[in-house]
C-alpha cells in the first residue's frame, strides 16, 4: 500500500509557507516580497516539479527528494521578487510537516545550504539536488 504524499500548492503557499517566511526570516532592511507579487508561472512550475512523473512512475519517488527538488525549484525559479531563499527554505519545512517529518538542524545549516542553491550554477542541478537530498536524510526526524 502507497503512503499518501501531502504536496504544497497555492493555496497553502499563500496562508502558511508565505507567511512562516515572513514570521521567521523577514529583516527591515530586506523585506520579503508581498505574496501577491509572484510570478504564478514559476511558483506552479516549482511546486509541481516534486510530483514529475513520466510513465506513471516518479522521477523522484522518497520524501527526501521531494522536499531537495521542492527547496531546489523554489529557490532557482525565483517566483518572487524577494525573498526566494527564506521563502524556499520555509516551504521546503512545511512540505515535511505536513508529511510528518522535521529536520534536526540550525537556523545557520539552512541559510548556508539555501545560499548553496541561490549561488549554484544551473548545469550542476542534478548534483546540488542529491547533495540536498543526502542532507536532508541525515537531518530527517519524525515530526
Amino acid at each position: 500500500m502507497a503512503v499518501k504524499i501531502y504536496y504544497l500548492d497555492l493555496e497553502l503557499m499563500e496562508k502558511i509557507c508565505h507567511k512562516l517566511a515572513v514570521a521567521i526570516f523577514d529583516k527591515k532592511d530586506d523585506p520579503i516580497s508581498p505574496f501577491k507579487e509572484h510570478e504564478i508561472s514559476l511558483l506552479e512550475s516549482a511546486l509541481n516539479a516534486a510530483r514529475a512523473s513520466f510513465d506513471g512512475v516518479e522521477k523522484y519517488p522518497t520524501l527526501e527528494e521531494k522536499a531537495a527538488v521542492l527547496w531546489y525549484h523554489l529557490n532557482k525559479n525565483h517566483p518572487f521578487k524577494n525573498g526566494n531563499k527564506r521563502i524556499s527554505t520555509a516551504s521546503m519545512l512545511v512540505f515535511l510537516h505536513l508529511n510528518e517529518l522535521w529536520l534536526d538542524s540550525g537556523k545557520n545549516e539552512m541559510v548556508e545550504k539555501s545560499l548553496y542553491i541561490a549561488n549554484s550554477d544551473r548545469t550542476e542541478r542534478d548534483k546540488v539536488i542529491e547533495n540536498l537530498r543526502i542532507w536532508i536524510k541525515d537531518h530527517l526526524t519524525e515530526d
